[in-house]
């Protein structure tokens, strides 16, 4: 039959696109791989209530276990987590550049780490009954990282346990 012939036909057609050069795709990078869990089920997505910092137009993304991720086409992604028995120092990594200082939000004191993901990135971590909880803004927004990470665990104090 004519089998080889369409081998050698498709194989030809198949090499003959690798002379061309496609566009180029840039890699996206995701924060997490998202869940089945509702967001509203999780503890850390029922302390933060977008409404509460409308400026910054958080929507809700995905969920796991231990954090919600929130949105925003402007202030980039945020990253609310809720850890049990952890101190400030056991949750944050050592990524190149993290410079830490003391902070004091409501009743509870923690840790401003500037770089807490990388660089441009800011995290406030809180500590409340031998658990801890943080706001990570995965972004450096503009510079403004760390006030709005700031800002959300300001809105979120109030809810943690002393």
């Amino acid at each position: 039959m004519n089998t080889p012939r369409l081998v050698v036909l498709v194989t030809a057609l198949g090499l003959s696109g690798c002379a061309f050069a496609g566009p180029e795709i840039k890699p996206i990078e995701p924060l997490v791989v998202p869940s089945t869990t509702p967001p509203s089920d999780t503890p850390a997505c029922r302390l933060f209530d977008p409404a509460l910092l409308t400026e910054h137009r958080f929507y809700n993304g995905y969920a796991n276990a231990s954090s919600c991720f929130w949105l925003s086409d402007d202030s980039g992604p945020l990253m609310i987590s809720v850890r049990d028995g952890m101190t400030p120092a056991q949750y944050l990594a050592e990524p190149d550049g993290l410079k830490t200082s003391p902070i004091t939000i409501g009743s509870h004191s923690g840790v401003l780490a500037e770089n807490s993901a990388g660089r441009g990135t800011c995290g406030v971590v809180l500590t409340h009954s031998g658990d801890l909880t943080s706001a990570q803004m995965l972004t450096d927004a503009g510079g403004r990282a760390c006030e709005i990470a700031e800002a959300v665990m300001t809105a979120i104090e109030p809810k943690l346990p002393s």
